[in-house]
């Protein structure tokens, strides 16, 4: 049985010893697993340099060059129309997977033709945790409801007789939704996904990847949006709600890089202006992720202080200060400042429903800050 690792390369020799050593790990464990790794060059001005290896090394390396850039998912395609095993693990540059990674994954899949392992941030929360667990099942209608469950590819195990047609034969030209375009045809073919609750993975963030460049992602969720919808593959229910979805997507993506922006440029002292303005001296975060760590470091040294935090998966934080959920006997505070862009009436109303506090978008704070008039 063979399995075969798909590894696009931009601008990252230098993750290739570690990717090697990583497949070679797998090797050791089994005599009866073979395997590949498929480095697909996309920046092709610079060649990639294999590592020097001995002959301990019983994993077979290939290197395909692209003729230019030609994003990810044109080189994710290559390489497994290169492929030849039975089995296709797609791994960003800079991903981690564990020693276990492909034993653990082929356990699980069972009679699956997919498998879907736990993974970790880099600031090692979990993907699934108790406030967001894994489903026991995966469906076009789930996703259609919830959106795209993963963080990245190198979560899923998948057999290569089961990459959809669609996926290899619509190559998006903007990188970052390639892997949700997969995702979305394997539900609509009703592919069986096994689940596997082992953390197996590690997401990182080199910046060359497009998670955080919002631009790039909502370029590529139009780009997805439009193929997905040439393939005529929903009713006129599933279409509406797949615009509603992508569309909500596309415009937090678009809110986040305003979000960012305004927060980068936005000084401490502008922020203590204007929660002094307010008479807000006390707050609490509501989301404390990349934004909502961002502005509490940006406000540290003001005279405002920050009481807790609260967060849907409190869980799964690692803070210097307490970060809860939502409960009826919250600490008063002046205001409740919420980070997250998208569906800010929906929390104000969550919020609501424990407390009486003022709740405050970050969003229209910083625009506010950096108005002209202001």
């Amino acid at each position: 049985m063979i399995c075969s690792v798909i590894v696009p390369i931009y601008k990252g020799s230098e993750y290739l010893p570690k990717l090697v050593d990583i497949v070679q790990q797998w090797s050791d464990l089994s005599e009866d697993i073979k395997l590949e790794i498929i480095f697909v060059n996309d920046f092709p001005e610079e060649p990639i340099v294999l590592p020097q290896m001995d002959n301990q090394y019983k994993v077979s390396i290939h290197v395909l060059n692209n003729q230019r850039n030609m994003g990810i998912h044109y080189s994710r395609i290559a390489g497994v129309q290169f492929a030849t095993g039975e089995y296709i693990v797609f791994l960003d540059q800079d991903d981690t997977l564990s020693k276990s990674y492909l034993i653990s994954q082929l356990q699980h899949l069972k009679d699956g033709e997919a498998v879907i392992c736990n993974g970790l941030y880099r600031n090692g929360e979990k993907v699934f945790s108790i406030s967001n667990p894994m489903k026991k099942e995966y469906s076009f209608q789930e996703y259609l409801e919830y959106g795209y469950p993963l963080v990245s590819l190198g979560q899923l195990l998948i057999r290569k007789k089961s990459i959809p047609q669609e996926w290899l034969m619509n190559i998006m030209i903007h990188n970052g939704w390639d892997d949700h375009f997969l995702w979305t045809l394997l539900m609509r073919h009703d592919v069986k996904i096994s689940t596997n609750e082992d953390t197996l993975y590690v997401h990182e963030e080199d910046g060359n990847n497009a998670s955080f460049n919002w631009k790039q992602m909502s370029l590529s969720g139009r780009n997805f949006r439009d193929i997905f919808l040439k393939l005529n593959l929903m009713n006129d229910t599933q279409e509406k709600q797949f615009r509603c979805m992508t569309d909500s997507k596309i415009l937090k993506y678009e809110n986040y890089d305003e979000l960012e922006t305004l927060l980068n440029k936005t000084t401490s002292n502008k922020l203590d202006e204007f929660f002094c303005s307010k008479d807000i001296r006390s707050i609490s975060i509501y989301g404390f992720g990349v934004y909502g760590k961002q502005f509490y470091d940006s406000i540290l040294s003001t005279g405002l202080k920050v009481e807790y935090c609260i967060d849907r998966r409190s869980d799964n934080k690692n803070a210097a200060i307490p970060v809860i959920s939502l409960h009826e006997n919250m600490q008063k505070v002046d205001a409740i400042i919420v980070s997250p862009v998208s569906s800010f009436n929906e929390i104000e109303k969550d919020i609501k429903k424990y407390c009486s506090f003022e709740v405050l978008s970050l969003l229209n704070i910083l625009r506010e800050v950096n108005s002209p008039t202001s």
